[in-house]
């Protein structure tokens, strides 16, 4: 079985966090903003509506704007992957059809979230909707989101489906490391790295590239990373994700993306209102994350020059 496999499925990809208006629509002018942002800081990927986009809270009919206002934005600049997680198949088919009218070059597919599916029935049903979706298809393996696959059958699907091409691993597991460096010894597939703790160990396990929910805020953090690793820089690679690592342990407090939120409000930018309302004790936690972070903005502004200075 011959898998097409896009070319430009490597490097780190942002995955975007959505920036929410008052009426819980997405905000398009900060939105807006933000892409200009990745993209000025040399970041040439981009990931809409995974879980740092809070897919969840947003419509479908907002995920299909949100496609179709960012893609003439990265054209020519960055490539466009397009996450279609949903709890019925005909959305996930109509974001699809969207993603690949906006040609982005690869689906971010996620099980089911909410019904307590049978895991055999999770592999029929990520299988068949898979099969006839118009672009590759990177199964979204994140457990603590979604209801699990088990690596075993991500595997088995991206053996056997030949619209799988892969997987973006945010399981943060590090024995499922080794299965998938063996899985991808066998027969080409590709391997995206989602959880930033084991961004060095991915790399060296067969990851091609990250799909990450710090890059948005922090690219100075990703990009100096990954170069290392690509150079083949062991040491410099250890001392970039120990530095990554310190800020990853800054954020464990926080759901995934109201820390790249802070981050990004921190450089300037506006990221709209919260889906849900915060607590006293998180709110504290917010201004300790805040003040932290303050310190580091002058760090992270010279250390990866912008794309225009590149």
């Amino acid at each position: 079985m011959t898998k097409q496999i896009p070319r430009e499925l490597v490097g780190v990809f942002a995955a975007l966090p959505t920036p929410f208006g008052q009426n819980g629509s997405p905000a398009w002018e900060a939105l807006d903003a933000l892409v200009e942002f990745c993209l000025e800081r040399g970041l040439k990927g981009i990931c809409l509506g995974g879980a740092t986009g809070e897919y969840p809270a947003c419509g479908v009919e907002h995920r299909l704007e949100m496609f179709q206002r960012v893609a003439p934005r990265l054209r020519g600049r960055a490539q466009l992957i397009c996450a279609i997680g949903s709890e019925q198949a005909s959305h996930v088919r109509q974001l699809a059809r969207a993603a690949a009218d906006c040609e982005a070059i690869a689906l971010l597919f996620p099980p089911p979230a909410f019904l307590p599916y049978a895991q055999e029935d999770l592999v029929d049903i990520v299988a068949r909707v898979s099969a006839d979706l118009p672009l590759p298809v990177l199964i979204y393996h994140i457990p603590q989101c979604t209801r699990d696959l088990g690596i075993a059958n991500v595997l088995r699907l991206i053996a056997t489906v030949p619209n799988i091409i892969g997987l973006k691993d945010s399981s943060g597991c590090k024995a499922d490391l080794m299965d998938i460096r063996a899985a991808h010894a066998r027969e080409p597939m590709v391997f995206m790295i989602g959880n930033d703790d084991l961004f060095l160990e991915g790399f060296e396990y067969g990851a091609v590239g990250s799909i990450s929910g710090i890059a948005p805020a922090c690219p100075e953090l990703l990009l100096p990373l990954y170069e290392a690793l690509r150079a083949g820089n062991k040491e410099q690679a250890r001392t970039l994700q120990a530095r990554l690592d310190d800020f990853i342990q800054h954020i464990q407090a926080f759901p995934t993306p109201w820390a790249t939120k802070l981050a990004l409000q921190a450089r300037g930018l506006d990221m709209g209102t919260w889906a849900w309302p915060i607590g006293p004790k998180l709110c504290r936690k917010l201004r300790d994350f805040q003040d932290w972070f303050a310190g580091q903005i002058a760090e992270y502004e010279v250390a990866v020059p912008t794309r225009a200075r590149a």
